[in-house]
């Protein structure tokens, strides 16, 4: 009976899983059917350009200014290769010194029960080695190594897992997208949904798939996250914005990531100052 118990709440668990997995999915596909009939000029494929999948004038800048991130890179190169006073670095603690791990992150952690995004990650790496912790917003050192970590994963295919126990932090994170805020009285999905591929003063608004392929940005010389991006959104729909790093911004990015499930990775995108 014990051995038939066990096997039922298997099968139940399984079941679960697939039926959560299955709800992401279903939300994915319904904005991916909103977003070919809003912008149907645009290739699957090139989601992953964002704002430049629609505006041709900024996909030619951006290959113009292709070169425009490298020196970001190189410094955050010297970060990741840097030794700690216990002669580890922070490449020791990701497999493969870092290669092709940015493709799986944001990562729902079971343990501590949370979205644990890159950012987070890199500073697990330097409180388990005795070193001080990056600001989460500092794009001299979270971002310089965001952009250079990301490169190592450049041509990689997004790929976050969903599970049962991740289900609820990524319709947290899509709840938050659809909820209008702030004195403008507008969501997220407002300008990235309903209006993907309008413009927006002399800006296109990028769809919401594709929007977590190619960050950390070049703009003016920094790497500018993602959330760092959002933070900014928000201020610009007079939201007071989450801290950098809240769980807020987390349930966002994973949300946002599993859109993107299956594009290229293009870290380190050029964007005007």
């Amino acid at each position: 009976m014990r051995s038939r118990s066990r096997i039922a709440f298997a099968a139940a668990a399984l079941a679960f899983a697939a039926a959560a997995h299955g709800a992401a999915e279903q939300v994915r596909n319904e904005i991916a059917t909103r977003l070919q009939q809003q912008v149907p000029a645009i290739a699957p494929s090139d989601y992953a350009l964002g704002a430049a999948a629609v505006d041709t004038e900024l996909r030619a800048k951006m290959q113009e200014n292709a070169a425009a991130s490298a020196p970001i890179i190189e410094s955050g190169k010297g970060l990741w290769s840097r030794k700690f006073r216990n002669g580890r670095t922070l490449a020791s603690c990701f497999p493969n010194g870092g290669r092709r791990v940015a493709a799986t992150y944001p990562l729902y952690d079971s343990r501590l029960k949370r979205v644990v995004t890159l950012e987070m990650a890199v500073n697990q790496c330097l409180k388990a080695n005795g070193e001080p912790l990056y600001e989460m917003a500092d794009p001299q050192t979270m971002g310089a190594v965001m952009a250079h970590l990301r490169s190592l994963a450049d041509g990689q295919k997004v790929a976050v897992r969903m599970g049962a126990a991740a289900e609820g932090r990524f319709e947290a994170g899509r709840r938050l997208y659809f909820t209008r805020l702030g004195q403008r009285n507008f969501a997220c999905a407002s300008c990235h949904v309903q209006s993907a591929g309008r413009r927006y003063g002399d800006q296109v608004l990028s769809p919401a798939i594709g929007q977590a392929t190619h960050w950390p940005l070049a703009r003016g010389g920094r790497a500018v996250t993602l959330q760092a991006r959002i933070r900014e959104c928000l201020e610009l729909m007079g939201a007071a914005p989450f801290p950098a790093g809240a769980d807020e911004l987390n349930d966002l990015e994973f949300f946002l990531t599993y859109l993107s499930n299956g594009l290229t990775l293009r870290a380190n995108a050029w964007r005007p100052g």
